[in-house]
């Protein structure tokens, strides 16, 4: 995608540039996705080509074509701030987040229940953190680009996400959300999204039906008066 590219969309937040990427058209509510650590908006492409209205797919600080940050550290509470750019400039939404997005959707779902009609919450890369107790084992330090990534990331985001993630804050965020769905698929789960997955109300679903789940939920949105 070039600069020139219309749907290629430029946001600002705070000291950081980011750019929202317009994946496809379309009439109904709109779809922000978020991606995994490390990964970027174009590892999102064709997959959700079904959904009735337009898709957005977000690069966070530091990673595909948005800005690295200058000063400060890279943090889950930041790539929300990111999401709430991308809110401001589409609208109400459904989301889907994998991996570290996964965890950026809950805080973001949970932030902006007005704003937000449900989240799919997707395993993948950085879905872990650094678990509920700081970790001063591996301290932050510059690393070599992941072969996954399509552009390169900012090398002074760790290999992988060492945020603290404690379950009783992640639960408080799946609280306040309007609804959450878990795509579970027997694969282990840390700590904080098995404490979200005992709230009331959150839905344990596979990817496909998720998907579903949200487009009904997102339907409302986009009923004609």
């Amino acid at each position: 995608m070039s600069a020139t590219d219309s749907n290629r969309i430029g946001l600002r937040h705070g000291r950081v540039a980011v750019v929202l990427h317009r994946l496809s058209e379309g009439a109904g509510t709109p779809l922000l996705l978020l991606h995994e650590w490390r990964r970027d908006a174009r590892s999102w492409e064709g997959r959700f080509d079904s959904w009735a209205g337009p898709v957005y797919a977000l690069d966070f600080a530091g990673h595909g074509d948005s800005d690295r940050l200058r000063g400060g550290a890279y943090a889950m509470e930041l790539f929300v701030g990111d999401a709430d750019a991308a809110l401001a400039q589409i609208g109400d939404s459904a989301v889907v987040g994998a991996g570290s997005g996964a965890y950026v959707a809950l805080l973001f779902a949970g932030a902006r229940p007005e704003s937000v009609c449900g989240a799919l919450l997707l395993p993948g890369a950085g879905l872990e953190g650094g678990g509920a107790e700081p970790d001063f084992e591996h301290p932050t330090r510059p690393s070599r680009p992941g072969s996954g990534a399509v552009g390169p990331p900012d090398p002074w985001l760790p290999a992988a996400p060492r945020d603290v993630r404690p379950v009783d804050y992640a639960a408080c965020f799946a609280r306040a959300a309007r609804q959450l769905l878990l795509a579970e698929d027997s694969g282990p789960r840390p700590p904080w999204w098995q404490a979200v997955a005992r709230v009331d109300g959150v839905e344990s679903v596979s990817e496909a039906q998720g998907l579903a789940r949200l487009a009904a939920l997102a339907a409302p949105e986009t009923a004609a008066p």
